[in-house]
């Protein structure tokens, strides 16, 4: 691709597919039309959509399904989130699991996350989860640890992050609200450090929190994003990037955003 003011050699990421530099897009039912006009501007900084907690169960299948093509038209791979998941092991136990699966392939997904941000749930059912997703359905899961109401200890999610992997995760997910600063929307750079210092930084994405935690505003998440890029590098996998945010967060990643030293 022949790109402006190629003469100022402004550094070119790695091509997809990527294993590290990753960007997750969350995706809260953008209209088809909509998505196909974000993708043909910027699909080459998006690696992942997630199709957010439980919209697929709310609107017409058939929206999923050109929503699902779309995406990979344009090589983004989409999923479902995590919290519907928990949903149905909440609503209708582990017995529900399996037609979950089926429905997530049969719709045309096959990346599905296994969380349990809201969810109380033993680590060998999380594990069973994952296991079953993978080996009997054929699905790629995306692991993730953190809760978004209680506070965990960082270590807790350093093991939780080995066995989500143990289990067969091919990433995992650190909820944003447990690095988030509930009184200020600040980032709790010690948290994320600690994470950071034990487990491989390609096998994690570090996920923005959302506008829903209390104090948490646009200016608080920009700043997240440059801290991820300051203190890790551009190959730092970044997650819950809304639509908007897509192209300021690959100006950090290549050096010509806002707020970076240069």
């Amino acid at each position: 691709m022949k790109r402006a003011f190629e003469f100022l050699n402004v550094p070119q990421r790695p091509p997809k597919p990527r294993q590290s530099g990753m960007t997750m897009m969350v995706d809260w039912w953008l209209p088809v039309g909509l998505q196909r006009d974000l993708l043909q501007a910027q699909a080459s900084f998006i690696d992942i959509a997630k199709i957010a907690v439980g919209i697929s169960g709310i609107l017409p299948r058939d929206i999923a399904e050109q929503k699902i093509t779309l995406y990979r038209e344009y090589n983004v791979t989409p999923f479902l989130g995590g919290q519907f998941l928990e949903y149905t092991v909440a609503k209708h136990g582990m017995k529900m699991a399996p037609a979950y699966f089926k429905e997530v392939a049969d719709i045309g997904f096959t990346v599905v996350e296994v969380s349990d941000n809201n969810l109380d749930i033993s680590k060998e059912d999380k594990q069973s989860l994952i296991r079953m997703a993978v080996q009997e359905y054929g699905l790629t899961v995306l692991g993730e640890v953190g809760s978004k109401n209680d506070v965990s200890s960082p270590m807790a999610m350093v093991q939780g992050i080995r066995d989500c992997l143990a289990a067969g995760s091919w990433k995992v997910f650190v909820e944003g609200a447990e690095f988030t600063d509930k009184q200020t929307g600040q980032l709790l750079p010690e948290v994320v450090s600690t994470i950071a210092q034990n487990v491989p930084l390609a096998d994690i994405m570090l996920e923005l929190p959302g506008t829903w935690i209390s104090n948490v505003h646009s200016c608080g998440i920009y700043d997240m994003m440059v801290f991820f890029i300051e203190e890790f590098g551009s190959d730092m996998n970044i997650a819950n990037v809304l639509p908007e945010l897509i192209v300021p967060l690959e100006t950090l990643r290549t050096g010509v955003g806002v707020k970076l030293k240069i």
